[in-house]
């Protein structure tokens, strides 16, 4: 059941990236995006000339923002097909880069690595104890993980809806399941506009993330988080123990807007 949840999560994305393919300068794929993930205990400039890779880059949009901060080499570790053909053709100008077509738990670095991010991938893995523990394996002594997840916290109310949701649109074909994005692209926006007024849920996401994207960029989030075949909710304890038992520690939690977890944890 586990490598099946997994393969189903994977070939999933792959499909995705057919559709989510280009980059362009909305704030969803810019740099003011990928540095607001990170609160004051790191900074992207950090990375400056360090070896540094990425799990799970899809279609690399975090990957591109990385690159701008000039790290010595990035690693960019891809298990989708559709997610591999893009990177390898939008960024191949870059030197320090290299593409691995593989996943999470089976990857190599051919030099230990200063950081590791995996920003919105390991909310997708179930079980994500071996890719956690292959990630250490990659680090040198003292290096790094920055990981992002979906937080539990704060979240009850659009947990409820998303497993209503989600219980149909997994089993939609994408061409549908995007159309219908954009008709809850449309009726949320009603919601959005009150929460200028009214302390709703998820209204620091909804203002300071979702709104500052483009209209075509919230379709694809939308998309994103209905398409999966698995997402987990993380509450921090949560998180923290898998971490934990993976082998990490100083372990630093941000609770960005209060909806989500970035965590820092460092091998010994």
């Amino acid at each position: 059941m586990l490598k099946k949840t997994r393969t189903k999560t994977i070939s999933d994305f792959n499909d995705q990236w057919k559709t989510i393919n280009k980059l362009n300068d909305d704030y969803m794929d810019s740099k003011e995006m990928l540095i607001d993930y990170f609160p004051s205990f790191f900074k992207l400039e950090e990375i400056n000339n360090k070896i540094i890779a990425e799990v799970g880059s899809g279609n690399g949009r975090v990957l591109r923002t990385l690159l701008s901060f000039n790290p010595k080499k990035i690693f960019a570790i891809e298990p989708s097909s559709n997610g591999y053909a893009i990177i390898s053709n939008s960024l191949k100008k870059y030197s320090n880069l290299k593409i691995i077509h593989t996943d999470g738990a089976q990857f190599k670095t051919e030099e230990k690595c200063d950081f590791i991010f995996s920003i919105g991938v390991i909310h997708h893995i179930k079980e994500p104890i071996d890719v956690l523990i292959n990630i250490k394996e990659n680090l040198k002594p003292k290096g790094k993980v920055i990981i992002w997840v979906y937080g539990y916290e704060n979240n009850i109310f659009y947990i409820f809806i998303y497993k209503i949701l989600s219980s149909i649109t997994k089993k939609m074909p994408n061409f549908f399941l995007y159309w219908l994005s954009s008709i809850l692209n449309i009726l949320i926006q009603p919601y959005i506009f009150l929460c200028n007024y009214l302390n709703l849920p998820l209204k620091n996401y909804l203002m300071k993330v979702f709104s500052k994207c483009g209209w075509s960029k919230r379709k694809d989030i939308i998309f994103d988080q209905l398409n999966p075949a698995y997402a987990k909710y993380y509450k921090k304890e949560e998180i923290e123990k898998e971490l934990i038992s993976a082998g990490f520690v100083n372990l630093k939690f941000y609770h960005r807007h209060g909806y989500s977890w970035t965590i820092l944890g460092e091998k010994t």
